[in-house]
């Protein structure tokens, strides 16, 4: 029987996760499972971790937490990979959605219940999920689900900001959203998308998709949600003044952002921003992993995902 591996973020969900995962690893074992569970001690420890066990050759991961922490398991996976030539097609990814958001299960149609989470996992019902790295001056990340930078970006900062000083919600992302609009500065950048210059000047917001939602089931993309199609999706709000950007990323709350006549949004397999004045935060799954420069690609590889 192939071990899996669980990587538990216990202060997930504003450390409301605690010792409530210990509930889903027995469903695991007596479903018949094998699974060693390793919990994370700070931020960047689950990147550790899974590269780690994908030395010792494990294959086979659950990520216990919320889109954070799928992000850093999928970044300790590519890293592993890079470094030693593995496909990451050698490996399968579970989710147990102990989080604040959950947005990347909503695009896998993993249910927020635990218990049928892990009967998911049980079931062993996989699906193809395309691989995306982002490319750092200070090193490499994976975006399992969404990226953002500029006002997306400072959004999620203050967000987490907020959580780590123990407020809890899906609300925190809609209520930080006003604040970050009137006091974000927009930054110069140049976007290249496939070797093609499609922006220049002021920035507003980029908002990136490999998977669908955001900020705990918002649609910011046009299209997204299918994981193996070898395509990525943009939505650039130029730099407006804070009146009209404020207009125009209401839509976020309807859904319908990125149809917007004043949206540039683009289908691609690489992205690259660079900055013409400050370095701006850049946003992935929620984390800040870095600023910009930035590339943002398809790595032509696809992870098995469990799915419902």
């Amino acid at each position: 029987m192939e071990k899996w591996y669980m990587i538990v973020n216990p202060r997930s969900a504003s450390a409301a996760t605690g010792d409530t995962w210990v509930e889903s690893q027995k469903a695991l074992t007596d479903g018949g499972l094998e699974v060693e569970a390793v919990t994370t001690a700070h931020a960047g420890h689950a990147i550790e971790l899974a590269r780690d066990a994908a030395a010792r050759g494990i294959r086979k991961f659950i990520a216990v937490g919320g889109d954070g922490t799928i992000h850093e398991v999928m970044t300790g996976l590519l890293r592993f990979c890079d470094a030693e030539k593995v496909d990451m097609g050698e490996f399968t990814l579970g989710v147990l959605p102990y989080g604040t958001g959950n947005d990347w299960i909503r695009s896998a149609g993993i249910p927020k219940d635990m218990a049928a989470a892990a009967g998911c996992i049980l079931k062993g019902k996989t699906a193809k999920e395309d691989v995306v790295r982002m490319t750092f001056e200070n090193g490499v990340f994976c975006m399992a689900n969404i990226g953002g930078i500029g006002l997306d970006a400072d959004i999620c900062y203050h967000t987490n900001t907020l959580k780590n000083k123990g407020r809890k919600g899906e609300f925190l992302y809609t209520m930080v959203a006003p604040y970050s609009i009137f006091t974000k500065d927009r930054q110069p950048v140049e976007i290249e998308m496939d070797g093609e210059k499609v922006y220049s000047g002021k920035l507003y917001t980029v908002v990136i998709g490999n998977g669908i939602y955001r900020g705990g089931g918002l649609k910011q993309t046009e299209e997204g949600g299918n994981w193996s199609d070898g395509l990525l999706e943009a939505s650039i709000l130029p730099g407006f003044n804070r009146i009209k950007g404020m207009k125009v990323m209401m839509h976020a709350l309807s859904n319908d952002l990125a149809a917007q006549p004043e949206m540039i949004t683009r289908r691609f397999r690489k992205l690259t921003v660079k900055p013409l004045g400050k370095p701006d935060r850049v946003e992935a799954d929620g984390e800040i992993p870095g600023t910009t420069p930035v590339t943002v690609e398809l790595t032509g590889q696809q992870i098995n995902i469990i799915v419902a």
